[in-house]
């Protein structure tokens, strides 16, 4: 309780107000007796922009809540911040909410219309981060901005940091896999210190749900070494915590008299772009590289 009354007086004590002018061409700075919103992600919805659901044309939710997290305020604007390659535009995504606690969810579609660096899902890369807060109303037209313009906190460290509380919540770019089948088709040979292939050259990567949910096949139908290249393949098992992979083979690499290898190794997968970085043991050998990105 005592820790609960300092934040409270903290945040009494200083809080930075935005109000406007009613001819709109000016505004002034007041310091005033302060007050926050609450806003909460909603469990179940989207926690992050899911980069894989919108290329492959799929809905997402962005379910949030907002309420009173200390003052009062008669409504407010839910502004969304969005920042690419270093740059924040500014919008507003829902104007005059009130009647709190309120739930709002927002689309694909709504960010579309709101922000002018973002048109389709091939305008979102996994460096963006979309910020939503709001802007407070008072009964008397002063207007409480936790941001201004340019996306910066009017806040201080005590209400960025308390657990009563959140003024923002952030999205990150994310694509949780819910299966390897981003990991099929046509790859191309970026690195492959074993010499099999050279860079550039075309590798076939086999989905099959029947093999496991995790689990990707590169065929060795193009390794023109390879003795067993048609029956022969590396089994990729996806770990969709850290988008690690473990690395084994149907059956040994059969090179020619001498040359039959034991195949293992270890390595991580991109889930928004479909890249494979292995690092494989021929028979407990020095790490090889073998990288690929997707060729279509």
């Amino acid at each position: 309780m005592k820790k609960l009354k300092l934040i409270f007086t903290s945040i009494l004590l200083v809080f930075i107000a935005v109000s406007c002018d009613n001819d709109g061409g000016t505004s002034k700075i007041d310091t005033i007796e302060g007050a926050v919103p609450n806003i909460q992600k909603i469990a179940g919805t989207d926690q992050g922009l899911n980069l894989l659901a919108l290329k492959n044309g799929e809905d997402i939710d962005l379910g949030l809540t907002f309420d009173t997290g200390f003052g009062k305020f008669s409504s407010l604007d839910v502004v969304g911040f969005y920042t690419k390659n270093g740059v924040t535009e500014r919008a507003v995504l829902k104007a005059n909410v009130s009647g709190f606690p309120a739930t709002i969810h927002f689309n694909q579609n709504d960010l579309y219309n709101a922000f002018n660096s973002i048109n389709s899902a091939n305008d979102i890369t996994t460096s963006d981060v979309l910020k939503i807060s709001a802007d407070l109303k008072q009964k008397d037209g002063t207007i409480l901005k936790m941001y201004d313009e340019k996306g910066v906190a009017l806040f201080g460290s005590d209400i960025a940091n308390t657990t009563l509380f959140s003024v923002f919540q952030n999205y990150i770019v994310s694509c949780p896999l819910e299966d390897a089948s981003l990991f099929n088709g046509n790859y191309k040979v970026t690195a492959d210190t074993w010499q099999d292939y050279s860079v550039g050259d075309i590798v076939p990567v086999v989905y099959n749900p029947s093999n496991g949910q995790y689990v990707f096949r590169i065929l060795n139908t193009a390794n023109p070494y390879l003795i067993n290249a048609s029956t022969s393949y590396i089994i990729g098992t996806i770990n969709p915590v850290n988008n690690s992979v473990t690395v084994t083979s149907n059956e040994q690499w059969n090179y020619g008299p001498g040359q039959v290898y034991t195949v293992t190794g270890t390595g991580n997968v991109g889930s928004c772009t479909g890249d494979i970085n292995l690092k494989i043991r021929f028979s407990g050998s020095a790490e090889y590289t073998f990288n690929l990105v997707k060729a279509n």
